[in-house]
């Protein structure tokens, strides 16, 4: 089995990337399995019922959020209603949408779980450690699909390591640079950011001039998506099927 993961998709420029090139890369990887990061899918920030629904359109089977998970408020009235959205286990409001979600492919079962870092990070009630321990505890699946938001990586790779045993694959988000580090370990998958799909010419997707704005001249800024070509950054993980390990990670990077 081959599960694409593609990392923080960031505003209009993303979506239409990811949009372009999912069934091009589906093909060319013979991808079983898609799961996607929208958190910052609508204008940089968030997502939007419209934005899960294309995505599911577009043939992606699970969308996974982070931080800004409920930035937009009209979010948190329809999560319910998506069923194949993730949100963090660790962030408030705890009483909507799923944490985790388990599909069928393949004759298997693919439980993915979202989670946020604690490290440099308000949003969390607790650590993921602790949230992901909760979530073991209950789950049975044959394929565990993690992925952990987080800043530090320090705290991305501690996790892969203590439940490496027990989960097919963590893959960080977040950080929205892509990482060199993907590593088979005991057949999980790991690394430790998979990088974004957003405007090639920008500031992690956002606007050159108005992070000059914020940083440099003291100028209050909106969080404006950069424009332009696109690049989408992803991994492709192969799952041997009569173990449910993995045995391949692959990064992707599309660039103009």
């Amino acid at each position: 089995m081959n599960i694409l993961f593609l990392g923080d998709v960031v505003g209009k420029v993303g979506r239409q990337i990811v949009d372009d090139q999912l069934s091009f890369i589906k093909e060319k990887y013979k991808i079983d399995f898609t799961i996607v990061n929208g958190e910052n899918s609508a204008h940089g920030k968030g997502i939007t019922t419209k934005i899960y629904k294309n995505f599911k359109n577009i043939g992606v089977d699970v969308v996974t959020l982070g931080n800004h998970a409920f930035s937009k408020s009209e979010i948190k009235l329809s999560i319910n209603e998506c069923k194949d959205l993730v949100r963090p286990a660790n962030i408030e409001p705890l009483n909507v949408g799923n944490s985790v979600i388990v599909k069928q492919c393949k004759n298997k079962t693919i439980a993915v779980i979202n989670l946020c870092g604690k490290v440099f990070m308000d949003a969390c009630i607790e650590s993921p450690f602790d949230a992901m321990n909760k979530i073991l505890s209950k789950l049975k699946a044959d394929i565990i699909f993690v992925d952990l938001h987080a800043e530090a990586t320090s705290e991305k790779v501690t996790f892969f390591e203590y439940y490496k045993n027990k989960v097919t694959a963590v893959v960080g988000t977040h950080t929205h640079v892509q990482t060199a580090d993907e590593r088979i370990k005991y057949g999980c998958a790991f690394i430790t950011d998979a990088g974004m799909c957003g405007a090639y010419d920008s500031v992690l997707g956002r606007d050159i001039e108005e992070v000059f704005d914020l940083n440099i001249r003291k100028i209050p800024s909106r969080f404006k998506p950069a424009e332009g070509p696109g690049i989408l950054c992803g991994v492709v993980i192969s799952i041997d099927d009569n173990t449910n390990r993995a045995t391949k990670i692959e990064r992707i990077q599309i660039r103009p």
